[in-house]
């Protein structure tokens, strides 16, 4: 009978891992803990970090497997010197997050190839645990927090395991101590986590700077732009209806409002900021019942705040300030760095803008000069059929909607590359395939050479319903931009060329979705496959959503609410703060005195100790459970001793007793084997003696 491939390597290989000195095995263990606390960073870190760091685990991997000498000081100080200068290159500095941890995970792979000693060994510990804690500065997601527990488990087993004894202690009683001890200062940490003085920002929430600190929707748009965004299937934000929720077609999430085109690309205008304010605009006019949500916004790093269209009034962001724009969005004034939570009332029936022109729309009606001639000339001879036929902006707004919806236009991620100063004219005359930004420009420059204000505004549309915790979720893929024109005595009307090509883009649910998108990427699931996968999705989102809310969510308020149940009402910081410290006291006692006890219990040198201890305090000699063996055998004199209650011959065997005890609790037999086979005898003679 043949054996299998796999199972003879893996034989070979277990075989091989037990021969390992412990110096070596211990070390490839550890090696292991620190290639998992650094594995979430290299998503987020230079291409040259995560292979230089790679390098070096696999370089101190090696050298331990063949039990070779480590290299000379000279070697890592280059290496140092090479990882500082290419930090600069590619950072322009050696502080903040990014380069910072570049740099810490590059140290702590030089660590490995500096490990000769127990301090060493420590200094790694010590790196370890704060590379765990810089983990959370780039993500504080569910996965990386179980990533995280696993780091600190296996890592705390390590330093275990560099504590104990001399000889071959096995990996899985390290790794149990090393379980209970994290069992032990949970509660704790729970109670901590929940008393402790809370900060109205996360203390990970640091600057930053670069594309990387973008997440979503930025404050501009270009073709493309949003297409390449619809490929993310990243949460955007959840959203928790209190009330009937508005049909799907309805759900537009207004973002920024783009209203200058600049050299292909569009930006907002830099006016709307200066009169940001914390009242709605005066012509914004409300009709209808409002619909209620709570949103729980990802971090952004962008100051946009996203609502359905219209809300009654601004949000309140715990440590953020929320301001109205005159174009109806709404801002606050920092990055949103952090989880944000709050809840919204808005009218899907409104109306909002001037009902007459003013000089204030002339900015969205500018188009620049030579782009586009084509398109020019479309909007207007449209222009001329609306003036011909007695009509105004709404007769060549339906126009051109019809013209999207007559010809063959179609609705795709992938339409190329358009020109920058004829990318108009392209797309409606020549190619005619495009994104919803595609759509949304193009509209807008032909209803602007049109005459009419127009512009475009970016946010996302429509989302998924989870049944499992009855969350609708806004994901990245729901990106989306849209038009907006203005009428005389209507104001701004939206406009959304997408429906009129795609109408299934806009009106649709979460199974219309999930029925014609491949899950998770998969496109050749059946559909008992393709429901399973939907269902463990709808699973680990609302729990990502339960960590959210209850964990990351977690702030003053929350706190003090909390406090409130529980009888303290209002506390400040020095109550909060006494109520850390008298917990984190309390806690440390009674896990020393749990630890006491159940060393004492489980301990079997000292259940022994203690039976010798009695049975010599029967015939007069006396101790403390504190006493040294040594120093106990000490106190026995057989010549004082009377010779009824302890003959000379038990004085001698107990003093060999005790010196026995003392080489056992401070230099065990090496061998396992050896060491149980002494003990169990040592135990026996300790019974027996008198």
């Amino acid at each position: 009978m043949q054996s299998n491939p796999s199972q003879t390597l893996l034989a070979r290989w277990t075989h091989r891992t037990n021969a390992l000195p412990r110096d070596a095995r211990d070390t490839l263990f550890l090696l292991g803990v620190s290639l998992l606390l650094m594995l979430p960073l290299f998503v987020h870190l230079p291409w040259w970090t995560s292979a230089l760091v790679l390098g070096l685990l696999a370089w101190r991997a090696a050298l331990a497997w063949r039990s070779a000498p480590l290299p000379g000081r000279g070697v890592l100080v280059l290496i140092l010197l090479f990882s500082v200068v290419i930090t600069l290159w590619d950072f322009h500095t050696v502080l903040g997050r990014d380069a910072g941890v570049a740099l810490l995970c590059v140290l702590l792979g030089l660590k490995t190839l500096e490990m000769r000693s127990r301090r060493d060994a420590h200094v790694l510990f010590f790196l370890g645990f704060f590379t765990i804690a810089a983990n959370f500065l780039f993500s504080q997601s569910l996965g990386t927090a179980l990533v995280m527990v696993l780091a600190t488990w296996g890592m705390l087993a390590a330093l275990v395991n560099a504590n104990l004894p001399a000889g071959r202690p096995p990996l899985r009683q390290s790794l149990l101590t090393a379980l209970k001890m994290m069992a032990l200062g949970a509660p704790a940490m729970v109670v901590l986590f929940m008393v402790f003085p809370r900060l109205s920002a996360p203390l990970w929430a640091l600057p930053q700077s670069g594309a990387q600190a973008i997440t979503g929707l930025s404050a501009s748009m270009s073709p493309g732009q949003i297409a390449e965004l619809a490929r993310d299937d990243s949460v955007a934000f959840r959203v928790v209806f209190h009330g009937p929720r508005p049909p799907d077609r309805e759900l537009y999430w207004r973002g920024p409002v783009l209203s200058v085109f600049d050299n292909g690309v569009w930006l907002p205008n830099p006016r709307q900021r200066d009169r940001a304010a914390l009242s709605p605009p005066a012509d914004l006019h409300l009709s209808g019942p409002p619909v209620r949500y709570t949103v729980t916004l990802q971090p952004t790093q962008q100051t946009f705040v996203f609502a359905l269209d219209a809300p009654v009034a601004a949000p309140e962001i715990e440590g953020y300030r929320v301001q109205w724009l005159p174009d109806l969005q709404l801002v606050t004034g920092r990055p949103l760095d952090h989880l944000s939570r709050y809840t919204v009332e808005s009218s899907p029936q409104f109306r909002y803008g001037p009902t007459q022109f003013s000089p204030a729309l002339r900015a969205d009606e500018a188009l620049p000069a030579g782009f586009d001639p084509r398109s020019v000339a479309l909007g207007r001879q449209l222009a001329a059929q609306a003036k011909a036929a007695r009509q105004g902006g709404a007769f060549v707004a339906q126009t051109l909607l019809q013209m999207f919806r007559n010809q063959p236009f179609r609705y795709t991620l992938n339409p190329g590359t358009y020109g920058l100063r004829d990318g108009v004219d392209q797309f409606l005359f020549d190619r005619r395939a495009g994104f919803c930004e595609h759509y949304a420009q193009a509209f807008v420059v032909v209803i602007r050479a049109a005459g009419i204000p127009a512009r475009i505004v970016t946010g996302y549309q429509g989302g998924r319903f989870n049944p499992v915790d009855d969350t609708w979720v806004v994901r990245q893929s729901d990106a989306h931009a849209w038009a907006e024109y203005w009428l005389p005595e209507r104001g701004w009307v939206r406009a959304d060329p997408t429906a009129a090509v795609d109408p299934a883009r806009i009106d649709r649910s979460g199974a219309t979705l999930a029925s014609r998108e491949p899950l998770l990427g998969v496109a050749v699931l059946g559909p008992r496959d393709a429901a399973l996968l939907l269902q463990l999705r709808n699973q680990w989102d609302a729990l990502n959503n339960t960590w959210n809310q209850w964990v990351l969510h977690y702030g003053s308020q929350r706190q003090l609410d909390l406090l409130n149940k529980l009888g303290l009402h209002q506390p400040d910081m020095a109550t909060l703060a006494a109520l850390a410290i008298a917990t984190l006291l309390v806690a440390t006692a009674i896990g020393g005195a749990f630890l006491a006890l159940e060393r004492r219990r489980h301990d079997p040198w000292t259940q022994t100790y203690a039976l010798l201890r009695g049975k010599l305090e029967q015939v007069g000699i006396d101790s403390e459970p504190s006493t040294p063996p040594r120093t106990l055998a000490g106190r026995i004199d057989p010549a004082r001793l009377d010779a009824d209650s302890l003959p000379p011959q038990s004085a001698h065997a107990a003093i060999a007793l005790l010196m026995q005890l003392e080489r056992w609790r401070y230099a065990p037999p090496v061998d396992a084997r050896q060491r149980k086979t002494q003990w169990a005898a040592l135990r026996q003679a300790v019974r027996r003696w008198r």
